[in-house]
């Protein structure tokens, strides 16, 4: 945070039984934690819930989606993905809510993709917005797709795209800096990875075999 200038959030997660699950989440606020996560299909909306309204739990909370595929994905029964990974975590209090990206490693379709966003920031009685968190395969590569389908008051997820560049995952987090920075100057990465060797590498691993590459 001092080198750059920035309020960096670690979210810790805090995922648990109940009741453990509320003392991890104020122990981890007594030690420091400026933000945490929680897996809210797997422990429960109404624990979400009850944590997002706790007075002493004065962080930003982050709702992971383990578990959705087992409720939205069939055909036949179930919750529809708009609403389990869109309007109920925002209901429930979550600020930044974990979604599957069409374009990353994810089944999903892009209306979808698109419904859960819009479920998650549109106005909403008092509501406030929860910022969608696209993930899911997530590389440097797909960056300017997913600023130009949610804009950029977004969060992005990514674990293998840093971790797995292939100058290591310091490159990595690099890599993405670079890609939304020239995305939000509009100059295409190909162009920007001329002169920053990161975004360059990541362009060479992920990029489509049949284009052509960096």
């Amino acid at each position: 945070m001092k080198k750059r200038g920035e309020h960096t959030l670690y979210s810790v997660n805090i995922s648990d039984s109940v009741p453990k699950i509320f003392d991890n989440a104020k122990k981890a606020v007594e030690c420091g934690a400026n933000a945490l996560m929680l897996n809210y299909i797997a422990v429960g909306l109404p624990v979400l819930q009850a944590i997002a309204e706790d007075p002493d739990i004065n962080v930003p909370i982050l709702a992971h989606m383990d578990v959705a595929g087992a409720i939205y994905m069939s055909p036949y029964h179930g919750i529809s993905s708009h609403i389990i990974l869109g309007k109920l975590p925002r209901l429930a209090g979550a600020d930044i809510v974990v979604i599957p990206a069409p374009y990353g490693k994810a089944p999903i379709l892009t209306e979808k993709f698109d419904a859960m966003a819009k479920n998650l920031t549109y106005p909403l009685y008092n509501l406030k917005p929860s910022w969608p968190m696209a993930s899911g395969g997530i590389t440097p590569s797909m960056v300017p797709k997913v600023m130009q389908e949610l804009g950029t008051d977004i969060v992005i997820g990514s674990g293998g795209g840093i971790h797995a560049h292939p100058q290591g995952p310091i490159a990595g987090g690099k890599a993405f800096r670079q890609a939304i920075d020239a995305t939000m100057k509009g100059v295409s990465l190909e162009e920007y990875a001329k002169t920053h060797k990161e975004l360059a590498a990541s362009i060479r691993a992920w990029t489509d075999p049949f284009k052509k590459g960096v």
